[in-house]
């Protein structure tokens, strides 16, 4: 634990020490000696034209490009738009070089014949960054997830995460739309690489940012890959069919036409592999992407099919979205359970057992459109409806013991279905001035549900060591819950000068709920469920209305970013309820200041700071306020405080993040702090039996503080590349709480340290080792237990061979896990192997596979989950060795031709 943690640091601290020494410094200024804001610079070596840095020019025209000592001859260019271009040569770099002013001319008109097409690889514009896709060097079979990876600071995890200068990516885009969804993992593995023209790295956005021009807030970034004018008119196919051992099969069908702005997809899938829709990895098809080198709880069936639909209607109409989603999942469940529950005196252990099937159908239609009025004004309607149904049983069985003598056990058997349709159509319009800045909005949010389930139960728990009678049920319950949620927002800002703006913000929210509850025994007279349970059915009815305006003050300078922002919720809560037959209406108001501040400050391009500090309240549930008696669970009952103080919460974050264009040097790091007032927590006993009693109360002083790092250093040859890349993660939890009526407090450490490496050449090997380990102790007082540890390690490697010109692939992923401390009985370490070899003939259209998931077939589950006041050691069902056999056939077809 110490080496991992001593890696971590001094591989941190040398990243942070490697700076760039030298600088090559100027100012542009155009052919009236105005500076030039903005322009592009860039450095390239002469002989591939690779990008080794690149930079803008300030306000003042002038600009300072970071380099190391190069020792082999490269170009430094100069553009901006409609005017000519700039460029040295420079045969070495030893030392600082400054140019001084350079001037850039008008373009010069030529003849046709004359004419020479030149395209910048890269521009920079503002708060976007575009990058030329003809300068990339890819295979000409590539996926435009290639794309990415031949672009300066950007990095793709082992588990597909994509950081652009060490910010997440939170959105894939092609030509301004999602294709798809927003996340892009079908367009990163089917589109190919040499339709895209441009791809562009934004700041996310917010519809309203996006509307309104006004500066985002995130820390996440958007790409967006611009399809070629000449190539925006194609077919793209695939379809895999797999079959394999214990009746395993897979298949999946993508198929997408677009035209100019038209563009139609169409995505099917089905398979009891545990995969969840479509997924395409080269190597591994769902195998990886369901979890290659991780576990998924149960076995599972699935089916998907689907349709996206964009396009755009002349100058005014544009359909950003049109989806229909139709799933269908049948998820088989076992588990065995280990609960220790620590106590003042003693300690409660609780072993149980459940077996349990759920079918699951759901259809989701989403629209999404933006309609210009004219050149300021628009309007975005999107509504969306969801319809599920649902069927499970599950049969559990339990004991608990308390020093080793049997206090209770339960066996029990339920089943349910269940329906949720939902319906949301929401409306945003906005609207710009002619004054630069100056902004209107305004919203409708509405959500309209309702769930219907009928639940059948049949249990019997035996107490020994009380008096309790002994609790045996057989009943059926019928559930309906009505949620409406009709909220109004209305803003408007008013720039102050040419950085500096302040915002009025005001949102309206009214939320009415209702849920009624019938239970019936069964009547052994009448052989139904004919007999009224008044104890445990109910009925609730809620109302409430909040008002909260809001004022928030934006600066943004060209190196700095501040928001501040005042609100204050004003509620009221109406509920009328009746249980066991016994009538609890409950009013509150609540008035509830809330504040956010956001800092950025830009060091340069790719190095930002960013602090931000939150401070608000919630208030309690209807459920923890309303003082009735729940004795739906036989071994727990509930009842609510209707003295409860709202929660206040504090939180501040520092994010430092840093990329070294020269050095491949991209690193983070993040410290979040949490502190709680009035936390809402539960104020349990337990009786001679075992069972359990929990109402709730307000505990102050619970904090927590994470502290998170990541570095990502790559060296690059002529044909290799390798990447090291160390994460460290830590939190620490401090708890205050009652348990048995007695105050107890709770001390809880995570370490996470791990190294991620990655060594590449290019259309020949591939392997990527990682390892983590994780520890976590948590320490009690007045508990009979002081301190609860454990230790989790995972060995990583993926390796993939490309063969015969990247025909024959063949891929291996490895997995060892070991973790201490499991309760007896529990299986403590497993060795996890996925092998696959795929062979490409017909020019790449036909695929042939064999793989074989789980080789050793010793894949396995088993977690230990530490709380405050209980640890829990579990293990669950999970899918074991099968050999798969499969045949994927792809078609392409671009501007009428097809794809190499």
């Amino acid at each position: 634990m110490k080496k991992a943690l001593l890696l971590w640091i001094i591989v941190f601290n040398m990243g942070i020490l490697a700076a760039q020494k030298l600088s090559i410094n100027g100012k542009i200024l155009n052919f009236e000696k105005k500076p030039i804001e903005n322009a592009t610079v860039y450095l390239l070596k002469q002989k591939d034209s690779s990008i080794i840095n690149y930079t803008a020019s300030n306000k003042e025209g002038k600009f300072s490009l970071k380099t190391d000592e190069l020792n082999i001859p490269t170009i430094l260019k100069i553009d901006f738009d409609k005017l000519s271009s700039f460029s040295k040569n420079f045969e070495a770099i030893d030392q600082s070089i400054s140019l001084g002013e350079i001037e850039l001319e008008k373009n010069a008109v030529f003849s046709i014949e004359e004419v020479k097409i030149k395209v910048s690889p890269i521009k920079i514009k503002k708060d976007t960054i575009e990058f030329n896709a003809s300068s990339l060097k890819v295979r000409p079979d590539s996926k435009i997830e290639e794309l990415l990876k031949q672009i300066p600071g950007v990095e793709i995890s082992n588990d597909k995460k994509i950081t652009v200068n060490g910010k997440e990516v939170d959105q894939i885009m092609i030509n301004g739309k999602p294709f798809f969804n927003k996340d892009g993992k079908i367009a990163l593995q089917n589109l190919p690489a040499d339709i895209i023209k441009n791809i562009q790295f934004t700041t996310t956005k917010t519809k309203e940012e996006e509307l309104s021009g006004k500066t985002p807030k995130s820390k996440n970034t958007t790409i967006n890959f611009t399809i070629d004018d000449k190539k925006n008119k194609g077919l793209i196919s695939r379809l895999t069919l797999g079959y394999g051992s214990d009746k395993r099969y897979e298949g999946n069908a993508f198929l997408s036409y677009f035209k100019n702005d038209t563009r139609i997809s169409v995505v099917a899938s089905s398979n009891n592999i545990n995969s969840e829709g479509y997924s395409s990895d080269q190597v591994f098809d769902s195998m990886r992407n369901n979890g290659g080198t991780q576990t998924k709880q149960g076995l599972q069936k699935s089916s998907t099919i689907g349709l996206n639909y964009n396009d755009k209607f002349g100058k005014d109409f544009d359909l950003d979205n049109f989806g229909l989603l139709q799933s269908k999942n049948n998820l088989e469940t076992q588990s065995k359970v280990s609960r220790t529950t620590l106590l003042p005196d003693f300690t409660l252990k609780t072993n149980s057992e459940s077996k349990g099937k759920s079918e699951t159908e759901q259809y989701n239609f989403n629209f999404s459109t933006r309609i210009k009025l004219d050149s300021l004004t628009d309007i975005y309607f999107s509504p969306s409806f969801s319809k599920s149904k649902n069927f499970s049983f599950n049969n559990s069985t339990s004991t608990t013991l308390k020093d080793n003598i049997l206090l209770n056990e339960s066996d029990s058997y339920s089943n349910s279905n269940s329906e949720n349709n939902s319906f949301s159509p929401n409306i945003y319009i906005s609207k710009r001035f002619k004054k630069e800045g100056r902004t209107a909005n305004i919203g409708i949010n509405t959500s309209i549900s309702e769930v219907k389930n009928n639940d059948l139960s049949k249990s019997k728990t035996i107490f020994y060591q009380s008096n309790n009678p002994n609790d045996n049920r057989d009943q059926l319950a019928k559930n309906k819950s009505q949620n409406n949620d009709y909220g109004f927002t209305a803003g408007y800002t008013e720039p102050i000068s040419d950085s500096v703006s302040l915002t009025a913000n005001l949102r309206y929210q009214s939320k009415l709920s209702s849920d009624f509850k019938e239970v019936n025994d069964f009547d052994v007279n009448t052989g139904k469920y004919s007999k009224y349970n008044s104890v445990l059915s109910n009925s609730l009815n809620q109302k409430i209305n909040q008002i909260s305006p809001e004022l928030t003050l934006s600066v943004n300078k060209k190196k700095f970013n501040i928001w501040f922002s005042l609100s204050l919720d004003i509620s009221d809560m109406k509920t009328s309820s009746i249980f066991n037959q016994q009538q609890y209406d409950l009013q509150k108001s609540f008035f509830l200041p809330n504040y956010n501040a956001v800092f950025q400050y830009a060091f340069s391009e790719t190095k930002r700071l960013t602090l931000t500090n939150y401070s608000g309240f919630t208030t309690p549930s209807a459920s923890q306020l309303i003082p009735y008696l729940n004795l739906s669970d036989p071994l727990v009952s509930y009842q609510g405080n209707p003295d409860l103080k709202s929660t206040w919460t504090n939180k501040s974050s520092i994010f430092f993040s840093n990329f070294n264009l020269i050095k491949n040097l991209t690193y983070y790091v993040n410290v979040d702090f949490g502190y709680i007032n009035n936390d809402i927590t539960n104020f349990s006993y337990y009786d001679a039996s075992g069972k359990q009693f929990i109402t709730y109360a307000n505990v102050s002083g619970n904090k927590t503080v994470a502290l998170g790092g990541n570095i990502a250093k790559t060296y690059k040859w002529e044909k290799s590349k390798f990447t090291i890349n160390p994460t460290f993660n830590m939190t620490y939890d401090y708890k205050r709480g009652f348990i048995n009526d007695e105050k107890f407090t709770s001390n809880s450490y995570s370490i996470n340290p791990g190294i991620n490496l990655t060594y590449e050449i290019p259309d020949k090997f591939t392997i990527k080792p990682s390892y983590s380990i994780g520890y976590n102790s948590s320490s009690y007082t007045n508990y009979s237990i002081d301190q609860v540890q454990t230790t989790n390690q995972s060995l990583k490697v993926e390796v993939t061979n490309y063969i015969l010109k990247s025909n024959l692939v063949f891929g291996n992923d490895f997995v060892y896990s070991t973790s201490s401390n499991f309760a007896p009985g529990l299986k403590r370490d497993y060795y996890f192997w996925n092998t696959s070899l795929g062979y490409s003939f017909f020019d790449k259209q036909l695929i042939a596979k064999v793989k074989i998931y789980d080789v050793l077939n010793q894949n396995q589950s088993v977690k230990r989950t530490i709380t405050n006041s209980y640890f829990e050691d579990r293990e669950d069902l999970i899918l074991k060795r099968y050999i798969m056999f499969s045949l994927t056939m792809k078609l392409n077809k671009f501007a009428g031709k097809k794809a190499e």
